[in-house]
C-alpha cells in the first residue's frame, strides 16, 4: 500500500451508518446491482470467480457470493474486513469467500471472470496504477466493474453552492479524515487511461444524478422510494450520467491488453 492511500480503519462505524445505511447508500447499491445483473448474463448462475477490490464492509462481495460464486474480498482495512466476515458468517456465505487483507498492489495476478472496484480509485495517491493493475487481474472474456467519484460533478456541486474560491483555486480535495475523496477523478481521464491499459468501457451509468444537488426537499424529493425510482430511471440517460456524483463504468478486455499478455 502506498503510504498516501487511505485506510478507513478509524471510520468503520461511520461508514456503516452514514454511507451504507443512508438514502445515498441505498441508491448506490441499487444502481450497481441493477447494472451488474443486466450486463453480466450469467451473474445468477453461481459459476464465476470474482474479485472485489476495496470490498469494505462486504455489501457487494456478499451480494455476489449469495448467487453461489467464489468471491475474493480485498481491503486494506482490517476493521472493515472483520465486520464483513461477521456478516458473511451470519448469512452463511463464509465458504464462498476468500479474504485478502492488504493494498490492491499485493493481490497476485489471476484471470478473474469479474473484477469489481467501487469507490477506491479516488482515495489513492496514484490512481493510474490501479487501472493498470485491473487490466492484469481480469480474464480474456472477463468484465471489470469500476465505480469512482466524479470530479466533474464535484465542480458542479461547488458552483451550485457558490464555493467559487474552490473553483478558482481548483481545490476539490476533501479534508483528511473526512469522507470527501482526496483525489477525485474525471470520467474522461479514467476512460482514456483504461483504454491505454487495454480495457474498453462498454457501459456507463451515473449514481446520484440529481438527489445530491437538491437543496430544500419538496414534493417527491421528500420520499425515498420516489427518489430511488427517479435515480434509477435517469442514471442510464445522458446528460445525467455525466453529472452523477459517482460514475459506473463496465469494461471488457481489448486487443491491446491481449497483445501485451501474449508478448
Amino acid at each position: 500500500m502506498n503510504k498516501q492511500d487511505v485506510n478507513f480503519d478509524d471510520l468503520v462505524s461511520h461508514f456503516s451508518s452514514r454511507i451504507y445505511g443512508s438514502r445515498k447508500g441505498k441508491i448506490r447499491l441499487a444502481v450497481l446491482q441493477r447494472d451488474l445483473l443486466a450486463q453480466i448474463p450469467n451473474l445468477q448462475d453461481g459459476t464465476l470467480n470474482i474479485l472485489d477490490i476495496g470490498g469494505g464492509l462486504g455489501q457487494m462481495g456478499l451480494y455476489l457470493a449469495s448467487f453461489g460464486h467464489q468471491v475474493t474480498i480485498n481491503d486494506i482495512s482490517s476493521g472493515m474486513l472483520d465486520m464483513a466476515k461477521a456478516e458473511a458468517l451470519a448469512q452463511g456465505l463464509s465458504d464462498n469467500i476468500t479474504w485478502h487483507h492488504g493494498g490492491y498492489q499485493t493481490i497476485s495476478p489471476k484471470a478473474y471472470d469479474v473484477v469489481t472496484c467501487h469507490a477506491v480509485l479516488e482515495w489513492l495517491a496514484e490512481p493510474a496504477l490501479l487501472l493498470e493493475k485491473l487490466s492484469g487481474l481480469v480474464g480474456e472474456n472477463g468484465i471489470v466493474s469500476l465505480m469512482f467519484y466524479n470530479a466533474d460533478a464535484l465542480v458542479l456541486h461547488n458552483l451550485i453552492r457558490g464555493n467559487f474560491n474552490k473553483i478558482n483555486n481548483q481545490d476539490f480535495s476533501g479534508m483528511k479524515g473526512g469522507l470527501t475523496p482526496l483525489h477525485p477523478v474525471s470520467p474522461r481521464w479514467v476512460e482514456d487511461r483504461l483504454a491505454s491499459c487495454g480495457l474498453q468501457v462498454f457501459y456507463k451509468s451515473g449514481i446520484r444524478v440529481f438527489s445530491d444537488y437538491v437543496g430544500i426537499k419538496r414534493g417527491g424529493n421528500e420520499d425515498d422510494e420516489q427518489v430511488l425510482a427517479m435515480e434509477l430511471k435517469f442514471s442510464q440517460q445522458q446528460p445525467y450520467i455525466n453529472i452523477g456524483r459517482y460514475v459506473h463504468f463496465m469494461c471488457r478486455v481489448t486487443a491491446v491488453r491481449l497483445k501485451k499478455s501474449t508478448a
